[in-house]
């Protein structure tokens, strides 16, 4: 009885062996928790890389199908073709940057903890804004085609970019990061104020083009701020950057000195 309960017991072990011969076990067994994890981090960025672009051109393509069956003009319907040819085209740069960033994480040699909380958070950064900064560039040249053309075009609604709605809370961990270690020192107030310097964008909303082929300087602004809300999130994206690895850089010298406390005392003898 005791043979029979033992070759049930090595039933999941005999298939594997004799007849899968998948290799599974020995690829988990062969796993390099360093190496091989941003080998892997960086093989699912190219696959993220690809879904975004299949996606984009999916919902861009099936919102602009309801716009062409909207009741908008027939001439904004034509000149729409140029905005909507800007937003399928935006995908593809947007793919290649998630792609490299992917791609710079497998090129680090560092311990696992350092890739995680410096490497991966410091790309993310990185790769959210320069992603929001593709996607704004090509609203404002959508919008300039607007101005020039003097007509509402196709805007875009759901542009697919869903997937990378995951990595939007990494944006704004830095400031959240920075504003709790000041919460507890007392000087919150700070980091409230960091908070809203970051989140500053100029506000682009107000533009009406009446399709009478009349520009006025108000339109003209709303435009400019659009590009400049492009230089703004950069500019913004490195001050995170700068934000997280400083305050990184804190928390690490501190974890340091918990680990091995010395205090510098100088005693001289008289």
């Amino acid at each position: 009885m005791k043979n029979y309960i033992q070759t049930v017991l090595d039933l999941p072990q005999m298939v594997n062996q004799k007849y899968l011969k998948l290799g599974v076990n020995e690829s988990i067994d062969s796993f390099d928790s360093e190496t091989g994890v941003r080998c892997y981090v960086a093989t699912i960025y190219q696959l993220v890389a690809l879904a975004v672009v299949v996606s984009m051109e999916y919902h861009i393509i099936e919102a602009a199908m309801d716009y062409f069956q909207s009741s908008a003009g027939g001439l904004n319907k034509v000149l729409s073709v140029l905005t909507i040819l800007v937003l399928l085209v935006s995908a593809f740069p947007m793919a290649q940057i998630i792609r490299k960033r992917g791609d710079s994480m497998k090129a680090k040699h560092s311990s696992m903890i350092e890739f995680v909380f410096s490497d991966f958070i410091k790309t993310n950064i990185r790769l959210l804004g320069e992603i929001v900064a593709i996607a704004a560039l090509a609203g404002a040249v959508n919008l300039t085609i607007s101005f020039v053309t003097d007509h509402d075009l196709f805007a875009g609604g759901n542009t697919g970019m869903d997937l990378l709605a995951p990595l939007a809370p990494i944006g704004a961990f830095p400031i959240k990061l920075l504003s709790g270690l000041l919460g507890i020192v007392g000087v919150g107030e700070v980091g409230s104020s960091l908070n809203e310097i970051t989140a500053y964008r100029i506000n682009t909303g107000g533009a009406a083009f009446g399709d009478d082929f009349s520009w006025n300087a108000t339109d003209l602004m709303v435009v400019l701020g659009s590009y400049l809300n492009v230089m703004i999130g950069l500019g913004m994206m490195y001050i995170s950057l700068s934000i997280y690895s400083y305050t990184y850089g804190i928390i690490v010298s501190i974890i340091k000195w918990v680990s091995n406390p010395f205090l510098p005392l100088l005693i001289k003898n008289k």
